[in-house]
């Protein structure tokens, strides 16, 4: 029986169910090789170095006679934790702690299920159901906790800036008087409108682009955005060709 699971599942994905003959308790599982993952199964050694998890006790406590494996179906990798969701929600699984694809797994979730897990983990979920509940926080543990939320609540946590952003960021913190060079930067990177003009012999100056921001219109000619405000400030041509202005000109 073992070979034949083995030999019949080598290097497919999809989604498998323990069934215990005895109590009727599931476990859903899913594995991008299920091969290799039933081949772990049947490593009591392994099995032993996993005794956390409540269906690799249920083997060791009932043996694998008292255990029949299911393949649910086959997948592609991509579509392992919404098909593995999908039979969690349909089959709620007894041995499954937290019924959220891929939450054991290490595969990356989806929105939606961080989401859920992260519920599950603030005590969202009351009492019993929650992966917190009967749990004391030790005073450091509460201090990292209140740290990570203040960090969360922040509306520029886990966003990236540009050097430039920073810099600006760090003056504007400071309080200093911005530069010249300084405030060319921020005017392009704040969103003014800005029109370009080509120079036309027969008409004069011909509109060859609108851009909501400086720095739109500098990606346009190739330049930076503190470029076109200074010579749209000067009202020079840039190259004697190109003239920029903030309006519509008629």
């Amino acid at each position: 029986m073992r070979k034949d699971i083995l030999k019949e599942n080598k290097n497919k994905s999809g989604i498998y169910m323990w069934t215990n003959k005895l109590t009727n308790d599931i476990y859903i599982g899913q594995s991008i090789n299920m091969s290799n993952r039933f081949l772990n199964y049947f490593n009591l050694s392994y099995l032993k170095s996993k005794d956390s998890l409540r269906i690799v006790r249920a083997l060791i406590k009932y043996g694998y006679s008292n255990f029949s494996v299911t393949i649910l179906e086959y997948c592609e990798i991509s579509d392992l934790n919404t098909r593995e969701q999908y039979y969690f929600d349909k089959l709620n699984p007894q041995y499954n702690i937290l019924k959220i694809a891929g939450s054991s797994l290490g595969h990356k979730l989806s929105e939606e299920h961080k989401a859920n897990l992260s519920k599950s983990l603030k005590g969202v979920y009351v009492k019993e159901k929650s992966a917190l509940f009967g749990r004391t926080a030790t005073e450091e543990t509460k201090k990292l906790m209140s740290l990570k939320k203040a960090k969360e609540n922040n509306p520029l946590f886990g966003k990236t800036h540009s050097k430039s952003t920073i810099e600006l960021m760090k003056q504007k913190a400071l309080g200093r008087i911005h530069t010249e060079e300084t405030k060319l930067k921020m005017s392009a990177v704040r969103g003014n409108p800005v029109h370009i003009y080509e120079k036309c012999s027969s008409e004069g100056f011909k509109l060859i682009g609108s851009f909501i921001s400086a720095r739109r219109a500098g990606k346009f000619l190739d330049i930076s955005g503190s470029t076109i405000i200074r010579y749209m400030n000067s009202g020079q041509l840039f190259k004697d060709r190109y003239k920029f202005s903030g309006t519509i000109q008629y």
